[in-house]
């Protein structure tokens, strides 16, 4: 009876030895599956951080063409309204001439200095279309000339009416009307606001000055009023 006990016994082992066996096996299996695992996900974060990288250093980049765009227009100005063909040969005179006829030659006692003007870089239009606006670059009297603009309520030059505007890239002129509305409410509320560049709404009120780069925080501002 032991005899066959014995034998019994080592059967039993002999199953369960195998049975171990073939658990450390797929246990081996299941490690190395989850190392492949754990390096492609390494490789992975590895690529996803350097494509981070790169967003963030391409978003850099394109904020400083901006800033270089932006300060390259800054003495720039846009006329609207001027029919095509009555600009001539020479733009750059023709605009030094225009604001100083259509702002008044009081406002000039020398001759506006225009660097350089040409028409917008695109088809000339019909006769029956829209004239394509006239760029200028103004040597000294941008700020003034805007001034004066914004002072009258309407342009006419040959009895035509025309309009003059800072020369912005799209950027900048969207992040600038962002501020139209609570713009409008702080002045009703009796604050004097004027926008920088390139998009700063600064805020005068009650001897006080504050400056916001962010609609979200005007608005909180004009709320708290």
């Amino acid at each position: 009876h032991s005899w066959i006990l014995k034998k019994s016994l080592e059967g039993c082992l002999d199953s369960i030895e195998a049975h171990l066996t073939t658990l450390q096996t797929e246990h081996s299996e299941v490690r190395h599956r989850l190392d492949d695992m754990d390096a492609a996900l390494t490789s992975t974060d590895a690529r996803v951080s350097a494509l981070e990288s790169s967003c963030s250093e391409l978003a850099a980049a394109n904020n400083k063409v901006d800033e270089l765009e932006g300060c390259l227009r800054r003495q720039n100005i846009r006329i609207v309204g001027v029919k095509e063909g009555a600009v001539g040969g020479r733009p750059a005179e023709f605009v030094s001439k225009f604001i100083s006829e259509l702002l008044g030659q009081d406002n000039f006692p020398k001759p506006v200095k225009i660097d350089r003007a040409h028409r917008a870089l695109t088809p000339k239009p019909l006769p029956n279309e829209r004239p394509r606006i006239i760029i200028a670059r103004v040597h000294n009297d941008r700020d003034n000339i805007l001034r004066l603009s914004q002072q009258q309520t309407l342009l006419l030059y040959h009895g035509q009416k025309v309009f003059i505007f800072p020369d912005y890239t799209e950027e900048v002129s969207a992040q600038r009307q962002a501020f139209n509305t609570v713009r409008k409410r702080l002045v009703e509320a009796g604050a004097k606001c004027s926008l920088r560049f390139t998009a700063k709404l600064q805020v005068s009120l009650n001897n006080t000055v504050k400056s916001f780069t962010s609609p979200t925080d005007a608005e909180r501002f004009a709320n708290s009023l």
